[in-house]
């Protein structure tokens, strides 16, 4: 390898080790943790308030739907306990418990990890009641599990600092570009993933259309956009929901650009000037606010706004932070 080479790629090491290296302030971080955690406790208060914890976490025996106990392997926590209706609360109450301390931020890595594997244990007692979102969830919560999450609006940094905001101390900022990462690979991995003819135009891009009119989907009575131009609103919409997830891994070269200003091309230019990232980030809001009013997706809309707060750079929360803090102060 010559003197050059060996250099360049000396230089792209350094640059790639830098990148990973930088810190930050935590507080974009902190809201992650607290958004994403009140979803999660608000799913499981759910199905308590639904009466389903033994319906979802008890097995066959008891009246609960898992067939845990009749595995030739069954799940680690019932070759612990016995299968019985406390052991299906117990192992309700654990990820509860766990989710309310991690909003808290309160031992905040060690029940991000107690979440976690609680949480896991659940889709192996029921592999049927376990869906994408919560395996992106439990993605994010490994994440949580090295990552200083606690070093702002927490118990943790009250404990530590005396102040609920902590001591202002810096953490990597790998876990927020982490969690920026999944949602890139999430979104054009669903992209990638629809293959059914109506998604394109061979299938009149009539997928949001029959998506909408599922009974056991759509919120409301959705008959009326067989006529037009409803019918022409849901092929546009189709069709834009495949643009934005196929396109979507852009955004890194958008956020790229935006982090280095001072270099030099037309395109990088062209993306700061008008902000391209934030094209896709709030396209991506906007899909989700509208899929919650809509349909009846469960926690999915409401999980991936709580990762949303990582797109925000630190400094960039801190201004939005102090705009509303002036819009909502009462003028003396």
């Amino acid at each position: 390898m010559s003197t050059s080479l060996a250099q360049r790629w000396a230089d792209r090491w350094h640059r790639w080790v830098t990148y990973w290296a930088v810190q930050e302030h935590p507080r974009s971080l902190a809201l992650v943790r607290i958004c994403l955690g009140l979803v999660i406790l608000w799913e499981f208060m759910e199905i308590f308030r639904l009466d389903l914890v033994v319906a979802l976490f008890g097995s066959q025996d008891v009246g609960g739907l898992s067939d845990a106990l009749s595995r030739a392997k069954p799940p680690l926590v019932y070759r612990v306990l016995p299968g019985t209706v406390e052991s299906a609360k117990l192992l309700h109450a654990i990820p509860t418990v766990a989710a309310f301390m991690f909003t808290c931020g309160l031992f905040t890595r060690t029940s991000a990890l107690v979440l976690l594997l609680s949480w896991a244990q659940f889709a192996h007692i029921l592999p049927a009641a376990d869906r994408g979102i919560d395996t992106l969830c439990r993605d994010v919560l490994w994440i949580f599990t090295f990552a200083p999450a606690g070093a702002c609006w927490s118990a943790d940094a009250l404990i530590r600092s005396g102040k609920w905001e902590g001591d202002g101390a810096l953490v990597g900022a790998w876990a927020r570009r982490l969690i920026i990462l999944q949602l890139v690979v999430m979104y054009f991995m669903a992209g990638v993933q629809k293959t059914g003819v109506h998604w394109y135009p061979m299938g009149h891009f009539a997928a949001l259309y029959f998506i909408l009119l599922d009974p056991a989907i759509g919120r409301y009575d959705f008959t009326f956009l067989a006529n037009q131009p409803f019918f022409f609103f849901t092929q546009l919409g189709t069709a834009g929901t495949i643009l934005f997830q196929d396109s979507y891994p852009l955004v890194l070269l958008w956020i790229h650009y935006r982090n280095t200003p001072d270099r030099p091309g037309r395109l990088r230019a062209f993306a700061n000037r008008w902000h391209l990232d934030w094209v896709w980030i709030v396209t991506g809001g906007v899909f989700h606010l509208l899929l919650a009013l809509t349909m009846e997706l469960g926690i999915f809309p409401w999980a991936m706004l709580a990762l949303y707060p990582a797109w925000l750079r630190p400094q960039d929360l801190k201004r939005v932070m102090d705009r509303v803090g002036q819009w909502v102060r009462p003028a003396r």
